[in-house]
């Protein structure tokens, strides 16, 4: 395979360089359940001092910094934030793997469809150095880097049609083959490990076999079993669910765990068996990692508990491992609350050594982030939670200071505004026993958020489980019961106290008690609506191209049609945004962004000029002095424009792979501040203040 990248262009692998991203919140690990989920806390030579974290979710691959610290902090590098969110893979599926070098210098992911990418952590663009489409048939599991960061091993699932296809392979960093691995008979391998140091060894672990096959190279082979070593055979059933070498003692020891709640230690050299802890877990053991001094290994299990484990080694023949501390995860995320049954978002998939700070992390099946204090540090166990499904709509109060995202998995969660920060997810009415915080939906069939909006005391949010949930700003908490819509809705707006639903039938009106209204029809199909802050107006983007204006009754149940704005659009209306003070409405279709002066129907911006958005127009917001407009569409892009010099235009490109779907202008900030949210899960802060100034003076 050539080193030219086939793939999508660096330019949209992650933000442009000149982004002025000053602030970016990274999604969440998204977990496949009972399957390991790949961390990394290795931070290479490169980044020695730096706490990173890295893992894949969604379409994207995160590399964050645990501290908040800035990723990379040389001058001609920007966006300045402290996560890298790499978009490589957008084009050929879901990474599931992904490493980073023991240099730092580059990351190695593989994806759901057996496409494996090298690129570059420490260049502007992270730019591609190798790309194979088809390393595998099937889904890649694990991916190791060798000490010298120039070999590869590559271990996942061949396809069940093929069974030629391999499970398990290595090659040197530009392609070429660096020996031939064995292959699984099941053809599935859970986690593969590297030797760091000379002589270069390679262990493979088989999913749905408790086999581990031992190989000496280069060019690398499997070594024959001879006298029971190496011990291929040590796990007694299920699967090895993972395998790590230690990194500080040059690979002396190799460390596995599995279905049988196991844990074994290897020689690194022969592969011999060291010592054996049986039943360390009261389930499936999933992952093993080791500390950045070797001195310890922690463990992930499927019975919501971490557990670290001291390495004895009196002497080279003489090593065990002794349990020291047993991190309750789930039990801490249910708030104490103990369990007879795990809750499946509990169990941890998942877990690592950040190895700049030497703190361990875990990852449970709702993506939840646990950092874990080590015994004896005094430190108390914290969460990292948000979003790791496509993030659908947002609502923001900036008086309170949070905003409220909610995405298509069911989950809403708040948010502190000042520092982008989430601050929890909200808990479903009734509690949240299975800790998977579905608002919408259940857990084994999560329902889409559709919208989410606020009022002065009520957040309100409508999914595609054809329900409205209401929740208090005060606390947060969900009123126990939802109010069935009987209708799929596809968003909601509010003013003041009003609310207004759009659904497939019709409209819906929501009054300042939270009642809502019986189904109102229309003749059209309507798309999107905005009610005026005074509650007397709503305006309906409609299917037909025009946007219908109507009068809301006294009762506050009924609506009036009084005007109609047709003629001006024509395509389906698909964003309205009403101007602080009332006056003007600015409107986006499939590609046209037009903006209406109230008081006479006339047009300030007309159709064909600000026509660059190539796909939909899904979000607009106008920013305090009613002079600006910032729009957001399908095409990864937001524009920012001006009424007063309606000839010019700012454009970033590639904002948020997938598309915008939530979009705000701070009003309370100094300059022009932006917060925008997207299908790539990602929460971004822009500070365009610079660039309105250039661009409008």
């Amino acid at each position: 395979m050539s080193l030219s990248s086939s793939g999508p262009s660096a330019a949209n692998a992650c933000l442009p360089a000149d982004a002025p991203v000053v602030k970016s919140v990274p999604p969440l690990p998204s977990p496949t359940r009972s399957v390991r989920c790949s961390l990394d806390g290795d931070s290479g030579r490169l980044f020695s001092t730096k706490p990173l974290l890295t893992y894949c979710s969604g379409k994207s691959v995160i590399v964050r910094t645990l501290d908040e610290s800035i990723l990379l902090q040389q001058e001609e590098f920007s966006p300045i934030v402290s996560c890298l969110i790499y978009r490589g893979h957008c084009s050929t599926g879901n990474p599931t793997a992904a490493k980073l070098s023991a240099s730092g210098a580059y990351v190695c992911s593989g994806d759901d469809k057996g496409s494996l990418r090298v690129w570059a952590l420490d260049h502007v663009e992270h730019l591609t150095k190798y790309e194979n489409p088809s390393c595998l048939q099937g889904p890649i599991r694990d991916v190791a880097w060798d000490g010298e960061s120039k070999r590869l091993a590559i271990g996942g699932e061949r396809r069940m049609d093929a069974r030629q296809s391999q499970c398990a392979v290595t090659i040197q960093w530009d392609g070429v083959s660096a020996g031939s691995l064995m292959q699984f008979l099941k053809g599935r391998v859970s986690s593969v490990a590297f030797k760091p140091e000379r002589p270069l060894r390679i262990v493979t672990a088989g999913m749905d076999e408790p086999k581990c096959y031992f190989h000496q190279g280069p060019p690398f082979q499997r070594v024959a079993c001879q006298d029971g070593v190496p011990a291929e055979d040590e796990h007694a059933r299920g699967g090895v669910q993972c395998v790590r070498y230690n990194s500080k003692k040059d690979g002396s020891l190799v460390a596995t765990v599995g279905t049988d709640r196991s844990i074994v230690l290897y020689d690194g050299n022969t592969f011999a068996v060291k010592t054996k802890l049986e039943d360390a877990h009261a389930a499936t053991i999933y992952s093993v990692a080791w500390s950045g001094d070797d001195a310890h290994i922690m463990t992930a299990s499927g019975d919501g508990t971490c557990k670290l484990f001291q390495v004895l080694d009196s002497d080279a023949s003489n090593i065990s491992l002794k349990q020291v501390h047993d991190w309750k995860v789930a039990e801490h995320q249910a708030k104490g609350v103990a369990f007879d049954k795990v809750p499946v978002g509990g169990t941890q998939l998942g877990c690592t050594f950040v190895k700049a700070s030497n703190t361990p992390v875990s990852v449970g099946y709702n993506g939840v982030l646990s950092t874990l204090p080590m015994p004896g540090s005094g430190g108390k166990m914290e969460t990292i939670t948000g979003h790791y499904a496509p993030i659908s709509s947002m609502a923001v109060d900036e008086a309170s200071g949070i905003f409220f995202t909610g995405d298509t998995n069911g989950i809403l969660c708040e948010w502190d505004l000042k520092t982008t920060k989430c601050l929890r997810r909200l808990e479903p009415p009734g509690g949240d026993p299975d800790l998977m915080n579905v608002v919408h939906g259940t857990t084994a069939k999560p329902a889409a958020v559709s919208g989410v909006a606020m009022t002065s005391s009520r957040l309100y949010s409508v999914g595609w489980d054809d329900t409205m949930w209401v929740a208090s700003l005060k606390d947060g908490s969900i009123e126990k019961d939802g109010v069935s819509l009987h209708a799929q809705p596809s968003s909601i707006s509010t003013g003041t106290n009003v609310g207004l639903i759009v659904t497939v039938k019709g409209l819906l009106l929501v009054n300042a008690d939270g009642k809502v209204s019986d189904l109102i029809l229309i003749p059209y199909e309507a798309n999107c609506a905005i009610v005026s802050k005074d509650d007397r107006m709503v305006y309906v983007g409609g299917q037909d191209a025009n946007i219908h204006i109507y009068s809301i009754g006294d009762d506050g149940s009924t609506l009036t049609e009084t005007q109609t704005i047709d003629g001006k659009h024509l395509k389906p209306i698909h964003s309205l945004a009403l101007s602080l003070d009332g006056k003007l409405l600015a409107s986006g279709d499939d590609k046209d962004i037009l903006v209406t002066q109230l008081s006479d129907l006339s047009s300030i911006v007309g159709r064909g000029k600000w026509c660059f958005h190539v796909q939909k127009v899904t979000k607009l917001s106008w920013a305090a002095d009613n002079k600006m407009l910032v729009s957001g569409g399908v095409d990864d892009s937001i524009y920012v424009w001006s009424i007063e010099k309606k000839m010019s235009r700012i454009h970033y490109r590639f904002a948020h792979r997938g598309g915008i779907t939530g979009l705000h202008v701070l009003q309370k900030a100094a300059g022009v501040q932006i917060l925008s949210v997207g299908a790539d899960s990602v929460v971004n802060q822009w500070d365009a203040t610079k660039d309105v100034q250039e661009k409008f003076g």
